[in-house]
């Protein structure tokens, strides 16, 4: 049985806890024709869940990733795709946080904060792959030069994000992140991870994500919540509540954990992610750890669902792998380089 099968089964009961349409996921698993087709349903899907708390917007940002990444696959050959990865990895993180988290660990994360974190955690991807797009071309423009025998600086092409952290009245979101950070009693400094991101031409997609969502959300609070009351706020749609409170509680841990989410082992030598204080994002380091079939890349069509199982047993999570060993090793690592996590096994 795949992996994939196996998910819908034990987590379709739960779908409509998180805005599913069980027939849509059935569909986008297992009778796309394509890969477009089910990348073109992915965001379809997306845009739908979303819908229901009027953030549907934000979808957008996911159907232009996929239109970066399929234009430059033949530039970049080792660019993966992170639209079908989105949702296949937040069907996962159902799967986790139900029969995992919340079984196990009587930890659950809250519906809203797991559809922002998992579906938007790859959003800023494009800036990433930018970044590798001009490389090329200023180490090209350094080849020639050394070729010449001409002494002179090497010449850098930086992809550098201008105003993305600063928020509507004043606010900041390395200040917003940063608190949640503390409250979590990780070690991380959230401005100079950036900085250091910025000086080094290197951008991680992990940061841009989270700022971006953050950005994106604080506008539309700004729109329809201008004082930031901290009380039912409607707009035009009396279905949707802009509430401050829900502002500083689920977007701004949704958006932290996806700030940390791919930020180097370093970040975690003294304090790892630990569930019962981060629960958010915890639940997206392992769901975006595990999830590691169906990605293809240029002439890989990515590991097969079928070769991947996973299972509760004796309070442990086990992901069964018929991958190579090396490649079962790096997801280990990643794991338990960043999280708390000695209850989870790779075979």
């Amino acid at each position: 049985m795949s992996i994939n099968r196996k998910l819908f089964n034990e987590t379709k009961s739960y779908f409509c806890d998180y805005d599913c349409n069980p027939y849509e996921m059935e569909q986008f698993l297992f009778h796309c024709q394509s890969f477009e087709e089910r990348r073109e349903k992915a965001s379809d899907i997306i845009k739908d869940i979303m819908g229901i708390h009027g953030k549907e917007k934000l979808y957008r940002h996911v159907v232009e990733l996929a239109k970066v990444e399929y234009g430059i696959r033949e530039l970049q050959p080792w660019v993966r795709d992170h639209v079908v990865h989105a949702l296949i990895s937040f069907i996962l993180g159902i799967y986790l946080n139900e029969k995992f988290l919340n079984l196990i660990s009587e930890i659950h994360v809250d519906e809203f904060q797991w559809k922002l974190a998992g579906l938007f955690h790859d959003i800023g991807y494009p800036l990433e792959i930018a970044n590798y797009v001009l490389n090329p071309y200023s180490n090209k423009i350094n080849e020639i030069k050394r070729e010449l025998n001409v002494t002179s600086e090497d010449i850098v092409i930086k992809v550098v994000p201008v105003g993305l952290e600063r928020l509507t009245n004043n606010r900041n979101s390395f200040d917003l992140i940063q608190n949640r950070i503390n409250e979590w009693e990780l070690e991380i400094n959230v401005e100079d991870e950036y900085n250091q991101m910025i000086k080094s031409g290197d951008i991680c997609h992990g940061m841009i994500s989270s700022l971006t969502l953050l950005y994106v959300i604080d506008l539309m609070y700004q729109k329809y919540n201008p004082e930031r009351k901290y009380s039912d706020t409607y707009g035009i749609s009396e279905k949707i509540n802009w509430n401050q409170t829900y502002f500083e509680s689920d977007v701004v841990s949704a958006c932290s954990a996806i700030y940390i989410h791919n930020l180097p082992e370093r970040c975690f030598e003294n304090a790892k992610i630990d569930r019962s204080k981060a629960p958010v994002a915890f639940l997206l380091k392992l769901s975006d750890c595990l999830q590691d079939w169906e990605r293809p890349k240029h002439d890989f069509d990515g590991f097969p669902g079928t070769v991947f199982d996973i299972n509760l047993n004796n309070d442990q999570l086990i992901l069964h792998a018929d991958i190579s060993d090396e490649r079962k090793e790096k997801i280990k690592d990643e794991i338990l380089s960043s999280l708390v996590a000695h209850d989870v096994r790779i075979y």
